[in-house]
């Protein structure tokens, strides 16, 4: 009987450390998916702002020629429907969940700054109370 409950004990034990890395590992998982979609989703921004500037230099809607109708927050969804900033707002909020302004550390945010003649885009986009970081910046030439 002692054998029995020494035996069951052991093996409680060994399950329970099993128990703790699967669940550890399933944090990391999350945190990479999290991480991957960041990541596609600075490109993403990154590609739009860049086909956007393919339009007529008398477009406003070209970013080097209004380089603020792609630069600003994406924590609150607070834009138009017809702006792109909208939708990449809401897919951050469906993919890696609401911006948490109590943590101070999470972070969504696109500049669009025309330096001379090129733009010059970054996006820093944090989540996870800052867990999870993407920094992304790129030159777009005319």
């Amino acid at each position: 009987m002692v054998e029995a409950l020494v035996s069951m004990l052991i093996f409680t034990i060994g399950f329970s450390g099993l128990y703790f890395f699967f669940t550890i590992s399933q944090q990391a998982i999350v945190s990479s998916e999290k991480k991957m979609y960041l990541n596609l989703m600075a490109d993403r921004i990154s590609q739009t702002i860049a086909n956007e500037s393919k339009r007529s230099t008398t477009d406003i809607m070209n970013p080097f020629v209004t380089p603020t109708n792609y630069t600003g927050s994406l924590a609150t969804c607070n834009y138009p429907a017809t702006d792109v900033r909208q939708s990449w707002c809401l897919d951050l909020n469906n993919t890696v969940g609401a911006f948490n302004s109590k943590s101070g550390q999470e972070v969504r945010q696109v500049d669009v700054l025309l330096d001379s003649t090129n733009l010059i885009v970054n996006i820093t986009l944090a989540t996870e109370g800052g867990g999870v970081k993407s920094f992304y910046t790129r030159k777009i030439r005319p």
